[in-house]
């Protein structure tokens, strides 16, 4: 199966109670007004369009231009007028097939108020189409019968009637019983058909609507707004998921928790053999454990035997009295002794520090990179509890001075657009970054800050 489509399609899984709650809301919306609705009564009236010595799809076409002009709206509002119709009746002129059958029809909630109505529009239409070529033929026999009284002024040779005046009668004949292009009734009260809603092709529809509805909205805000699962991170944001780690809470997900941090410890152990390698780890927004990570990561590490070292350079994490990070950045010389045991023995920890008036001044790359040399010359591994990313400035200035940086994303709270966003600052700075993190749970509050210990010397 294509991967975008495997994607979709678990989008869609997770948004199922909202796909179904807007199915469900559709029906009701679609159900609820096709019960309540009184039935309508459309009635029917037939006119047709014959015309003597012409072939039957000439009056087809005449018959097509005749429903047009009854529908146009202006003309449909005179003819209602002339039989003083009221509004509230809907008409409309249909023509049956290729035939010059014109249909006037009527839908009204009483059955005989729509036939009435039917045949009065009928009446109207017709009477109005057959004025005009009714003046056009009064015109013509008026002038014929004047031409006429003439001829019979005028005898012919021997007193006998003018020869001319026989041809002018016929033709005076064939005006007035001719047709052409008229309309003539067919059946004036063809029938009334009741018109209720079908409320079970209704629901099936507002299903199938509320259902197409339901998949655009969840992919849509999966798109836009949507929280990104360790299988879709990279292909919504090009970042490389490393691992997922959930919250844990009973014994199943507790050791499929330490599984995960093992895991991670692993992939980040084996990227570089030949020197210690300094991790940064920061929260993209919404995640908030950063510092939960680097610590976990920091003690697996010792566990293992390896001389660890967690920083803590998040402000947040700052305890007041306990010198640590800040202090180091302004005297390299005090690394070592600013060091605290950790629960391993090959675990130490440097705490946040002193707070300082002016950390843009104090948070320099140079310095930031002094120390980190400083505690890389002594472990094997140094582990860094950035501040989020989004919450400080200083983030790139620490993670540009690491080996590799780790972004720490939330399932439930940490949008795509954010870790896209994390990841474009990061290159902006000249960052490494090896991946990202998944985390699960909720969002932690204020870091954990780091108890004090006894200092290294």
């Amino acid at each position: 199966m294509n991967p975008s489509f495997r994607l979709r399609l678990e989008e869609i899984r997770r948004g199922k109670w909202v796909i179904i709650a807007a199915t469900v809301i559709t029906m009701l919306s679609t159900a609820l007004p096709s019960v309540l609705a009184d039935p309508t009564y459309l009635a029917k009236s037939a006119l047709v369009v014959s015309s003597p010595d012409r072939a039957t799809d000439q009056d087809a076409l005449l018959a097509v231009g005749y429903a047009t002009l009854f529908n146009d709206p202006a003309n449909n509002v005179r003819l209602r007028a002339m039989k003083n119709l009221p509004d509230d009746i809907m008409f409309e002129a249909r023509t049956a097939a290729a035939s010059p059958i014109v249909t006037v029809e009527a839908i009204a909630a009483d059955p005989k108020e729509a036939q009435d109505a039917s045949e009065a529009m009928a009446v109207a239409l017709r009477d109005d189409i057959n004025a005009v070529r009714k003046k056009e033929n009064e015109r013509l026999i008026a002038d014929l019968t004047r031409q006429l009284n003439e001829l019979f002024a005028l005898p012919g040779a021997d007193g006998a009637p003018n020869l001319g005046i026989g041809p002018l009668q016929e033709r005076i004949g064939d005006i007035r019983s001719d047709s052409t292009a008229q309309l003539r009734d067919l059946q004036l009260r063809a029938g009334v058909i009741r018109q209720a809603p079908d409320v079970v092709l209704n629901v099936a529809l507002g299903a199938v609507g509320g259902l197409l509805l339901g998949v655009l909205i969840v992919l849509l805000y999966s798109r836009v707004l949507g929280r990104p699962t360790a299988t879709e991170l990279q292909q919504r944001t090009g970042v490389r998921a490393l691992v997922e780690v959930p919250s844990g809470g009973d014994p199943d997900g507790d050791s499929l928790r330490a599984e995960r941090l093992r895991t991670l410890a692993n992939i980040i152990r084996l990227g570089d053999q030949n020197r210690a390698q300094v991790v940064a780890l920061t929260d993209v927004a919404g995640a908030g454990r950063a510092t939960e990570l680097a610590g976990a990561m920091a003690n697996l590490s010792a566990q293992q035997g390896y001389r660890t070292v967690l920083v803590h350079a998040n402000e947040a994490t700052r305890l007041a009295g306990q010198a640590g990070f800040t202090d180091a950045l302004a005297d390299r010389r005090t690394v070592r002794s600013l060091l605290v045991d950790g629960a391993a023995e090959t675990l130490r920890i440097m705490p946040s520090g002193s707070e300082i008036t002016d950390r843009y001044a104090t948070v320099t790359r140079e310095r930031v990179a002094a120390v980190l040399d400083e505690l890389r010359s002594d472990a094997d591994a140094v582990f860094v509890a950035a501040p989020a990313i989004d919450e400080s400035s200083e983030t790139q200035v620490v993670c540009a001075a690491a080996d590799a940086t780790i972004l720490v994303v939330s399932g439930q709270y940490s949008r795509s657009r954010d870790v896209s966003a994390a990841a474009e600052t990061l290159a902006q700075s000249h960052v490494t970054l090896l991946g990202a993190v998944v985390v699960d749970g909720e969002v932690a509050g204020r870091p954990v800050a780091v108890p004090a210990g006894s200092p290294r010397t």
